[in-house]
């Protein structure tokens, strides 16, 4: 399939399904339903904190949103911000009031949005791409920061699980290899800006050495694959897979076939 560079998104797109992957990044369909807010509400947080760290606060971060929101930056290439629904308002405000804290604890120093593209396999050119939402890089130390919208729940990444995470871990390693920095002296934390929450985690030489090598056999893996052969995953995640309306592996009532949920009053 086809593959020009990789992502931690991408990876996990393909773990969960191959059929979504084809749509997305080999056929590079346009999504058959309008993206979910909350996506372009994490983007639109992301530009504000980004402006905000990168005028070394020195422009009220209250201000800097008004010219996010009425079209003075793009949130994205050429894209504006659309019109914020009210009941992100009051979230909107209570998110930006966490970025000002946290800039308030430790500065503004450091690069915004850093922008990496690493060779996984080189000279292969088989790229893992991406951006870092603060980093921080001081002598022989270094402070990644990766801002988070999500809402307080079960889903979130925790102290107990997030020696795992997959994105934390290859920003690790990107920091690691880029700034010839030492495993123990990087520092790598998801700062939840619900509640103020920064779940941090050091990863050792053996864990940044294991995560480039799961990349890698992934980009191979995708590489390799038929486009004609993939077969969808199907599970609950369809009901919320923005191309499930087009996927021959999802039943055309929108219910996932042959699933029981175990409830013995629907037999």
């Amino acid at each position: 399939m086809e593959i020009n560079h990789h992502s931690v998104s991408r990876k996990k797109t393909y773990d969960e399904c191959t059929a979504k992957y084809k749509f997305r990044y080999h056929l590079k369909l346009a999504s058959p339903v309008e993206e979910p807010f909350y996506f372009v509400y994490g983007t639109i947080v992301h530009k504000i904190a980004e402006l905000y760290v990168e005028n070394k606060g020195k422009i009220p971060i209250t201000q800097l949103a008004k010219d996010v929101l009425h079209g003075k930056f793009d949130i994205q290439e050429n894209k504006k911000c659309p019109v914020i629904p009210d009941d992100y308002q009051k979230k909107l405000q209570k998110h930006l009031k966490a970025v000002e804290n946290l800039a308030k604890k430790i500065g503004t120093d450091g690069m915004v949005e850093y922008q990496f593209n690493y060779d996984l396999d080189p000279p292969n050119n088989r790229c893992v791409t991406g951006f870092i939402d603060r980093l921080i890089v001081k002598e022989d130390k270094g402070f990644i920061i990766d801002y988070k919208t999500t809402k307080k729940g079960k889903w979130r990444v925790n102290k107990e699980t997030v020696k795992d995470d997959l994105q934390l871990r290859m920003y690790a390693r990107v920091v690691q290899r880029n700034f010839g920095l030492k495993a123990e002296n990087i520092k790598a934390a998801l700062y939840y800006l619900e509640g103020e929450d920064l779940i941090a985690a050091q990863f050792s030489e053996e864990s940044l050495l294991k995560v480039e090598e799961e990349l890698k056999n992934s980009y191979i893996k995708i590489e390799l694959a038929d486009p004609d052969k993939v077969w969808g995953n199907v599970g609950w995640h369809c009901k919320q897979c923005s191309y499930n309306s087009i996927c021959p592996f999802f039943n055309s009532q929108g219910t996932v076939a042959n699933r029981w949920d175990g409830n013995l009053d629907n037999i």
